[in-house]
């Protein structure tokens, strides 16, 4: 996404979600760091909009209101179920999760062309993939043991990466949300290189949601 695609991401969700909860201030330090993470989880800006809009429409139909909507947070799982249905769609209108089965030997089928051809630059993730092989021996394998082993591979790839690779994400960061605090700012420049690695040297993920 260019710089200012990225901009334009944060500002109309800003717009549309202020609009809808009433009241003309700015998001909050933690909204800021929740649009950074679905800028780089890849979820396109339309999906977020719907994903906002059933969320006040559901919060609409549930009847007498105790709270007001504070938090962009607020509308985080309607956005994600929202992403699941453009990811089906997007598939010929099959699930692109499927079942249990069906993801676990998708993650295995990645993890091994991964390790067939692995670029020299990306060898020092070898012992986590076959790490996660050797997990996927077992049918019934928590979830939890894959995301675990994918926050491994994405924390070291963070730490190959060089100062001016996590500067420049920082530096595209904060232009397009300029009031993101430094350790969220931290947390998005580390999802923003980290993706770009993976793209790079075509590093699957291990979690079963990506699949």
């Amino acid at each position: 996404m260019s710089e200012t695609d990225s901009r334009r991401y944060f500002q109309e969700i800003a717009r549309h979600f202020l609009a809808r909860r009433g009241a003309p201030f700015f998001l909050s330090a933690r909204d800021l760091a929740l649009v950074a993470a679905w800028d780089e989880a890849g979820i396109p800006l339309p999906v977020v909009l719907e994903g906002i809009e059933r969320a006040f429409e559901n919060y609409r139909k549930s009847g007498p209101k105790k709270e007001k909507v504070l938090s962009l947070s607020f509308c985080e799982r309607q956005v994600r179920r929202a992403f699941e249905r453009f990811r089906e769609r997007s598939v010929g209108g099959t699930r692109a999760s499927g079942e249990k089965p069906e993801r676990r030997a998708k993650v295995r089928s990645e993890a091994e062309k991964f390790l067939e051809c692995v670029a020299p630059e990306a060898a020092f993730l070898k012992g986590i993939y076959l790490d996660a092989l050797r997990e996927l021996n077992d049918p019934d394998v928590p979830a939890e043991v894959l995301e675990r082993l994918d926050d491994a591979a994405e924390e070291r790839l963070w730490m190959s990466a060089s100062a001016s690779e996590r500067e420049a994400a920082k530096s595209e960061l904060r232009t397009a949300a300029e009031t993101l605090p430094e350790a969220d700012l931290e947390r998005a420049a580390m999802r923003r290189v980290v993706k770009r690695l993976r793209e790079k040297y075509r590093i699957p993920y291990l979690s079963f949601y990506y699949y």
